[in-house]
């Protein structure tokens, strides 16, 4: 087993390590009360669409189903991302474009969740991808990738709404 894990980790591209190292610290840094811009708010949003792309086109048949399918879930992931950010926390910030939010203790769990099970599914792709390629497994990875991009993006969404909505606030 301790060989198997050995040669996985060496067998990992060297991105994902650096991926991985950079959803900590945004983790870690969301967990305290920022001015962030909405360009930085974007990031995290558009690096789980576009890897959770990338699984969809690499790893999967991209027929009617599948697409409807991860769409579906990536509505259901934006939706529990918009309920988890609550608009009255959030304010204008004082430099153009920018928002005060508060601590965001749910960022951290929900990109290490992500990260792992994606990670997984990457080395199950790997080591078998026959495995991969059953429908059961097929649709858990779109409906989990779907699940975790949309999730982010509702996030996202929430603060787009809140800094161009009406109900906004001001320093």
């Amino acid at each position: 087993m301790l060989e198997f894990i050995a040669h996985m980790l060496v067998g990992t591209p060297i991105w994902v390590y650096v991926l991985f190292v950079f959803l900590v610290i945004r983790g870690v840094k969301a967990r305290q009360p920022a001015t962030v811009t909405l360009e930085r708010l974007s990031i995290i949003p558009l690096i789980f669409l576009v890897w959770d792309l990338y699984d969809l086109v690499l790893y999967r048949d991209l027929s009617l189903g599948v697409m409807m399918l991860w769409i579906a879930v990536l509505i259901i992931g934006a939706a529990l991302g918009f309920w988890l950010i609550k608009p009255e926390r959030l304010s204008h910030g004082s430099a153009p474009r920018t928002i005060n939010r508060p601590a965001d203790y749910s960022a951290l769990p929900l990109m290490m969740a992500a990260f792992a099970i994606k990670y997984v599914f990457g080395v199950m792709a790997a080591v078998s991808p026959q495995t991969m390629q059953q429908p059961g497994m097929s649709a858990a990875a779109v409906v989990v990738g779907g699940l975790f991009a949309g999730s982010f993006i509702g996030k996202f969404i929430r603060y787009l709404q809140c800094y161009f909505g009406p109900t906004q606030k001001t320093n």
